[in-house]
């Protein structure tokens, strides 16, 4: 599957790929997506395919939102949205699944100073807890939020998520290797469930330092989505 992307924007990467294979399992056929924060739409169109399920994605940067709307141009049933996600205008109870990679760094932090990546990475553009108060009204009942963030602040993301009453239901952890640390979390919450939370076996992104020697599942999931990048300029 191909999409464009900024000649020199902030690009997608791995973490799109893993969230979305991770989804994958929670999307039924017939429920509406929503992929905050979509960058050029790459997790949303993936999770979408499988059942071709309607999707509205959110955008707060311009140039991402083209690129988006771009790689939607021959999905008849996706919608792009260029809006502040806390701002948009979206019917309640009416997602079955809401999807996101969100900004994790404090908004105290030191932000970069390329407009777009800060606002990719820095939660001053969508603090925490009012994302998942509007992730919670937006759902369905049973609807789940399923999204990645940095495994440092994993106890921040579940703490934001009960206060929202979204129940996290599994969590996997991501490594680079099997003797680092986790450096990404994908977790899954859903609106009004009273199910235990499960922890997933980690997954594991590489067997040594060289980038291309990925563990066996980084490479099916790889081969999966087969995704290919197309550096473009708006200008």
């Amino acid at each position: 599957m191909r999409f464009y992307q900024p000649l020199k924007g902030y690009a997608y990467n791995s973490a799109s790929l893993f969230l979305a294979h991770f989804a994958m399992p929670f999307i039924k056929k017939g429920d509406r997506l929503l992929d905050v924060g979509a960058g050029c739409g790459v997790v949303g169109l993936l999770c979408a395919r499988q059942f071709a399920n309607p999707l509205d994605l959110i955008e707060i940067d311009s140039e991402m939102a083209t690129f988006a709307k771009l790689n939607c141009q021959n999905v008849p049933n996706a919608r792009v949205h260029h809006s502040d996600f806390l701002t948009c205008p979206l019917e309640p109870n009416f997602y079955g699944v809401v999807l996101s990679n969100p900004p994790y760094y404090p908004k105290d932090s030191l932000k970069s100073p390329h407009t777009q990546k800060a606002q990719a990475t820095n939660q001053s553009y969508l603090p925490l807890l009012e994302f998942c108060a509007k992730v919670a009204r937006l759902l369905k009942p049973q609807g789940y939020f399923v999204l990645c963030y940095h495994a440092s602040l994993a106890d921040s993301l579940l703490t934001a998520l009960q206060r929202a009453k979204l129940k996290p239901t599994l969590l996997r952890f991501v490594h680079p290797f099997y003797s680092h640390k986790a450096s990404l979390v994908i977790c899954a919450a859903r609106k009004a469930s009273k199910s235990p939370l499960m922890i997933a076996p980690p997954l594991i992104t590489h067997n040594s330092k060289d980038q291309q020697d990925n563990t066996p599942e980084v490479a099916l999931i790889y081969e999966k989505f087969k995704t290919h990048s197309i550096k473009a300029s708006l200008a």
